[in-house]
């Protein structure tokens, strides 16, 4: 029997919340009109103090709505689990940039190269032709 009904008040049952809808196995929803009116028998059967102090120590929320130490111990699990997963994406991240830095190091070395190689080619070819032009020009002038 559950605990509404086992209060008594000069002879009379109280009544179980009918509103009260079972859920689960042991879990009920009840409507805001159920406390109130559960609130109503408890203030006549044991004062108005002693009904606030009851009624507080219920939770707002149907008992689905709360978390258990269970519940918790779980999330902390998952969360671990995914700061582990973040720690393994962020050792890649840091491999894969660390692979790009060296592939944009290599590459700026090879366009220096080729940067270099073209302006001694092309002061080379400026030579040769400032040559050739002085040969043209010293024989026919």
């Amino acid at each position: 029997m559950r605990f509404w009904t086992q209060l008594t008040r000069d002879e009379e049952q109280i009544r179980p919340l009918e509103s009260a809808a079972p859920i689960g196995h042991d879990r009920v929803v009840t409507s805001e009109a159920a406390r109130h009116a559960l609130y109503a028998e408890l203030e006549q059967l044991l004062g108005t103090e002693h009904a606030d102090t009851l009624m507080t120590s219920l939770p707002m929320e149907s008992t689905d709505q709360l978390a258990t130490k269970t519940d918790v111990e779980r999330l902390e699990e998952k969360f671990e689990r995914l700061e582990d997963r973040f720690e393994g994406l962020e050792d890649k991240f840091d491999a894969f940039a660390a692979e790009i830095r060296g592939e944009v190091r290599e590459m700026h070395k090879l366009m220096h190269d080729q940067f270099r190689n073209y302006t001694i080619t092309m002061v080379g070819a400026m030579t040769a032709l400032t040559a050739i032009f002085g040969v043209v020009v010293g024989i026919l002038g």
